[in-house]
């Protein structure tokens, strides 16, 4: 996993994006390019996404902070990796989705992103568990002020993504409000 050409292919990927700081959240993923509506920013399907997955349980026993983790499924969380990816950051306003497959993920523009803006996704779109909640501070005209799991999203917004598929599978198992994915 750390061998160079290992870290070379994983860090092409990432060919169009940089990290910088960020005016609220220190750290964020940025475009390096322009990007267009329904534009793929990244790939990463080699199959060894979901090597560093584990549960609630063993996250905690690591010491992780839940607020950094990636969900992708009931009870596994991605664990970070060092890749520019696992600093996005949550918008309630985002201009990308994750579209999670059996070998890895896809990330599309949700609308033209202009270069050196900051690519962001609603975390909601992959929480499905009772550990996560955390106050929103992103400013969006939309912002909910809160962040949390898919289930308590507006009906038409949860429809929304659901529509451009960058809603993690696992989220609409308990989803509770008879809006389940047709």
């Amino acid at each position: 996993m750390g061998c160079p050409e290992y870290v070379i292919r994983k860090q092409l990927k990432c060919l169009y994006m940089y990290l910088g700081e960020t005016y609220k959240y220190g750290v964020g993923v940025f475009a390096a390019k322009q990007f267009r509506t329904g534009e793929i920013v990244l790939i990463d399907d080699d199959g060894d996404y979901f090597d560093r997955v584990c549960s609630f349980r063993e996250l905690c026993e690591k010491g992780y902070d839940i607020e950094h983790m990636m969900q992708v499924g009931l009870d596994a969380f991605r664990l970070p990796t060092g890749s520019p990816e696992d600093f996005f950051n949550h918008s309630c306003d985002p201009n990308i989705g994750i579209r999670l497959n059996a070998r890895g993920q896809i990330i599309v523009a949700l609308r033209d992103i202009a270069p050196h803006e900051e690519l962001t996704y609603d975390f909601s779109t992959y929480f499905n568990n009772p550990y996560e909640r955390f106050r929103c501070r992103c400013g969006a005209r939309n912002c909910r002020g809160i962040i949390d799991n898919f289930s308590t999203l507006p009906v038409e917004l949860k429809r929304r993504y659901r529509a451009l598929g960058i809603v993690g599978d696992f989220v609409e198992l308990d989803d509770g409000q008879g809006e389940a994915a047709d």
